[in-house]
């Protein structure tokens, strides 16, 4: 089912200021936006390391293929995703911690497959609990999808960025029967091809 975005009229002023037009198809079904302050944060160089826990501003995503069967792991700073990190101090942000967990519960929304494998949202599992735990205060969710023709799998869309407007980028490596391979997704170009590196 096709998660569809519930707005409150706070949340259309911020919308309006916040919107991003997305040039991909996949893309439809977009998750609610969160009321977040556009400019809590300053982005500097980033590199594209696999160990290393997520930025400010950024997201990771690993998505790792086993036959049909595709599961995709994301991490990003409760300061991105919710605009704090700890536990809420007042009502707006306990909605917008709310809002967040419905937004990561819709999977299928936030990574989008090619349209040839054929592939679905079997489950997902997501972790909302903002506050600091082995030194950082992350978010993340855990999918796992079915794909029909896994051999016509060949790339992602990430609709993270209509959800969570204080995303800039998503640091995205993958492991598939072709190799393994990395790439950053942004807003102006959400979708990552999969191509192998090695």
């Amino acid at each position: 089912m096709t998660h569809r975005p519930r707005v409150g009229t706070g949340q259309r002023a911020r919308q309006q200021r916040l919107s991003r037009t997305v040039s991909t198809a996949a893309l439809r079904a977009r998750p609610r936006r969160l009321s977040l302050l556009s400019g809590i944060l300053a982005l500097g160089a980033v590199t594209l390391t696999q160990g290393a826990a997520p930025e400010a501003g950024i997201a990771k995503v690993t998505i790792r293929t086993d036959g049909g069967t595709v599961r995709v792991e994301l991490t990003a700073p409760a300061l991105t995703l919710v605009g704090f990190a700890g536990d809420p101090g007042n009502a707006a942000q306990r909605d917008d911690l709310t809002l967040a967990a419905e937004n990561l519960q819709s999977g299928d929304a936030l990574v989008r497959f090619n349209t040839q494998a054929r592939c679905l949202l079997e489950s997902a599992k997501v972790d909302a609990d903002p506050r600091v735990r082995q030194g950082t205060a992350d978010l993340g969710a855990s999918y796992r999808f079915g794909c029909a023709v896994p051999g016509e799998l060949h790339s992602a869309a990430i609709g993270l960025f209509v959800g969570f407007p204080a995303l800039r980028q998503v640091h995205v490596h993958y492991t598939t029967a072709q190799g393994q391979g990395a790439a950053i997704a942004t807003p102006s170009n959400p979708t990552v091809n999969f191509i192998p590196l090695h």
